[in-house]
């Protein structure tokens, strides 16, 4: 019976889609910095878009887009290339913004839906993630499509509760960043965080 099949591999998609989406990366350090910034509701967009853009991607995997990436490793290279440029470009935006209220940074925004979304389809993290889910975490033959879309549920439900612990942790943070001096330091370190995702990038996300 498909529900006795799919017990057997709830706890597995579980306990891997939690690991894969508590960890430190791109994706984490960014809400962690706009919850300091911008606050919970603001950041909001960005973690729907996330969500979105990631599921987007998990479905086309599902599709055969997976495949396709396995069987083509410069597809996979330029994926990484680009992610990793832009990450270069969010961590000097990040390191070197100004500390002290402006009018310019008052009308800062956090990143939006359709940018939170745009951004895991260069994220080599979301895509090692959404590879070994839609590879190692489905069931063969006719239960495959019975596992895959609980596979695209429990992650959803995962990813959102790790990406909003994220958020309330800058957000609690912030009440300790009132400092302009604490505030470069903090951004600083958010800039270092995001450019030490590079080696995890390039070494890491065969």
């Amino acid at each position: 019976m498909p529900l006795v099949e799919l017990s057997t591999l709830l706890p597995a998609l579980i306990l891997f889609s939690f690991t894969a989406t508590i960890t430190p990366g791109p994706n984490n350090i960014l809400l962690t910095y706009s919850g300091s910034k911008f606050g919970v509701k603001k950041t909001l967009p960005h973690i729907v878009g996330l969500l979105a853009g990631m599921t987007i991607i998990h479905i086309m995997m599902l599709m055969g887009l997976g495949h396709l990436v396995l069987t083509i490793p410069p597809l996979h290279f330029i994926f990484k290339l680009l992610a990793s440029s832009y990450i270069v470009y969010l961590a000097y935006k990040i390191a070197f913004k100004h500390t002290k209220p402006s009018q310019k940074q008052q009308q800062a925004q956090p990143l939006s839906f359709i940018q939170g979304a745009l951004f895991q389809l260069i994220n080599p993290k979301s895509i090692a993630t959404l590879l070994s889910l839609t590879t190692a975490l489905t069931l063969p033959g006719d239960y495959y499509w019975h596992s895959a879309i609980l596979g695209v549920v429990v992650f959803n439900i995962v990813a959102l509760g790790s990406g909003l612990s994220w958020i309330y942790f800058g957000k609690v943070l912030c009440k300790k960043l009132q400092n302009p001096a604490h505030m470069q330091r903090f951004n600083y370190a958010m800039a270092s965080l995001l450019l030490a995702c590079l080696p995890l990038i390039h070494f890491n996300s065969q």
